[in-house]
């Protein structure tokens, strides 16, 4: 059932750490219909702007656009009904300058590739921070 499947987001979103701030919208069409949609502020600034529409457990239409703290794109699933040269058509990934093919995605799936990119951009920059204090010690 459709409310099911919300309280597990909405349980996931409060438990992800990353979140900084949240707008979402659950609507409840029927008992098996409905639509989750809203924007994410993430702890380093970037956002994540989705969409899903299901119905009887299918995810009919969805849309996860993700900017960084600039505004420029980082990614954006969709299957939106182009680019049908894609072997995965509808269901593909926009990166800047590319689309590729990708599988069906939920909200759920965009919130694991999320954490992964903010925990390896986190990991990175305390790498190359402790590298610069490290040459600050050494001279």
């Amino acid at each position: 059932m459709i409310s099911g499947y919300f309280r597990e987001v909405e349980l996931r979103l409060e438990d992800t750490k990353i979140i900084a701030d949240k707008n979402i919208d659950l609507r409840e069409f029927s008992a098996t219909e409905g639509m989750l949609s809203g924007r994410l502020l993430f702890v380093e600034g970037s956002m994540l702007e989705f969409m899903e529409y299901i119905k009887e457990e299918n995810r009919l239409k969805y849309r996860f656009h993700m900017i960084n703290k600039e505004g420029d794109m980082v990614f954006r699933y969709d299957n939106a009904p182009h680019h049908r040269d894609i072997s995965s058509f509808p269901h593909h990934k926009h990166l800047p300058g590319n689309v590729s093919e990708s599988n069906d995605k939920s909200i759920m799936d965009v919130l694991d590739e999320i954490e992964a990119l903010i925990s390896n951009a986190t990991a990175i920059k305390e790498k190359n921070s402790g590298a610069a204090n490290s040459q600050k010690d050494l001279q």
